[in-house]
C-alpha cells in the first residue's frame, strides 16, 4: 500500500512540474526584457545576481542591424557597458548593454533551429511584421507599433527580419537558415514554405530611439 502511495505521489510531482518547466522557458522572454531583466530598470548588478558572472565585461559601441535608422546616433559612441553571457537556455550568446547603469539593449544569438520564427508572437505576446532588407530609413518605430501581418505567407524569403514595437521597446529578429545551405539559399534568393528560425534577436529600449 505504501509503495502505491509513493508511486502516485511521484507521478503527481512529475505532472505538476512539466508545465512549470515549459512556462519558465516561455516566460524567459517578454516585450521589454529577458530572464527576469527589464529594459530601463535592471542594472549590471541585477544581471550578475540573476545570471552569474559574465563571460566578458567591456565598454563598447553598439552594432545594430535592420532598425539602426530608428536609434540615436549615440549608438556609435563607446559609452555602453556590455556584459556578455554564453549558453543560457536556448540562447547561444547574449550581450546586455547598459547606459547610465540601466539596461537599454539585449542582443541574442542562437544556434540553428533553437527558436522557430513561428513562436515569436507566442513568446513575446506582441505582433510582428515581416521586413525584407531593413526598415525604410524614413520610417519610425511608431509606424510599426501594434502592426501585424495581414495573412500568413505561402512562401518566405531565405533571409528576412521580423519587427515588433511596444511603448517600451523595439524588437528586431533576423530569420534565416544556418550553415552552408542557408548561405546558398540567400545567394540564390530561394523561397521556403516554412518561416525558418531566428539567428539573432534585438530587444532595444525606446529611450534610445531618435528624437
Amino acid at each position: 500500500m505504501l509503495d502505491c502511495i509513493v508511486a502516485v505521489l511521484i507521478v503527481m510531482c512529475v505532472v505538476a512540474l512539466e508545465p512549470v518547466g515549459l512556462g519558465q522557458q516561455t516566460s524567459a522572454y517578454k516585450p521589454d526584457g529577458w530572464q527576469g531583466l527589464t529594459l530601463d530598470k535592471s542594472s549590471p548588478e541585477d544581471a550578475v545576481r540573476l545570471l552569474g558572472q559574465p563571460f566578458s565585461d567591456k565598454t563598447e559601441r553598439l552594432q545594430i542591424y535592420n532598425i539602426d535608422a530608428w536609434v540615436s546616433p549615440m549608438q556609435k559612441e563607446k559609452i555602453f557597458r556590455v556584459l556578455t553571457y554564453k549558453n543560457i537556455g536556448d540562447v547561444k550568446q547574449a550581450a546586455l548593454a547598459f547606459l547610465d547603469n540601466r539596461l537599454v539593449r539585449i542582443h541574442m544569438k542562437y544556434a540553428d533551429n533553437k527558436f522557430p520564427a513561428k513562436d515569436l508572437r507566442e513568446r513575446f505576446g506582441v505582433d510582428f511584421v515581416l521586413v525584407e532588407g531593413q526598415v525604410p530609413s524614413n520610417s519610425t518605430p511608431s509606424m510599426y507599433e501594434g502592426q501585424k501581418e495581414a495573412r500568413a505567407l505561402k512562401k518566405y524569403p531565405a533571409a528576412y527580419y521580423m519587427v515588433g514595437v511596444t511603448p517600451q521597446s523595439m524588437i528586431s529578429a533576423f530569420v534565416a537558415r544556418g550553415g552552408i545551405k542557408g548561405i546558398l539559399e540567400i545567394a540564390n534568393d530561394v523561397k521556403r514554405k516554412e518561416p525558418g528560425s531566428l539567428m539573432h534577436l534585438d530587444i532595444i529600449s525606446r529611450t534610445l530611439a531618435k528624437r
